[in-house]
Parts: structure tokens; C-alpha cells; sequence
């Protein structure tokens, strides 16, 4: 179950990351709002739920690619948590 886990979060991650990106387009361009709340808001969301899939998807390691693809998914949603922090609190 967590093998699949540590899978399914990184899936996710990737479509998070998409997510992250439409999301940040339409908030630059001002042309549609989809929700009554930010969409950055609901894609942090998302990304902190993602995160701790992602720990919990470390704690089943069997070898060094789904290693991988746990720490991948750590960093890459580390990163993509700080990023829609900083733009939510300083813009």
C-alpha cells in the first residue's frame, strides 16, 4: 500500500506543479477567476497534503528508485510550499 503511495504522491507533485502554474498564469493575467478564494490557496493546499504523503510514502523505501522519487517529491513540494507562501504574503 505505501509503495503505492510513495507513487501516487509523486504523480501528484507533477500535477500539482501543473496545477501551480495554470494557476499562477490566470492570477497574473486577471482574466478568470475560478473559485471565490485565490487559487494559490487551494493549490498550497494541495501541496502541503502532498508533502506529507510524501513522508509517509519515505517510510516505505525497498529501493533506490522509489527513494527517488520520495525525496523528489519532499523537495520538490519544499520548494513549491515556500514559493506560494512567499507570493501569498508579499503580493
Amino acid at each position: 500500500m505505501s509503495v503505492r503511495l510513495n507513487l501516487y504522491s509523486f504523480l501528484l507533485c507533477i500535477g500539482c506543479t501543473l496545477l501551480f502554474m495554470i494557476a499562477y498564469i490566470t492570477n497574473f493575467l486577471h482574466s478568470i477567476q475560478f473559485t471565490i478564494t485565490q487559487p494559490l490557496y487551494i493549490t498550497l493546499a494541495l501541496s502541503v497534503i502532498i508533502l506529507y504523503l510524501g513522508v509517509i510514502g519515505l517510510f516505505s523505501v525497498k529501493d533506490w528508485k522509489s527513494g527517488l522519487r520520495s525525496m523528489l517529491t519532499i523537495v520538490m513540494m519544499l520548494g513549491l510550499s515556500a514559493m506560494q507562501l512567499y507570493m501569498i504574503i508579499f503580493n
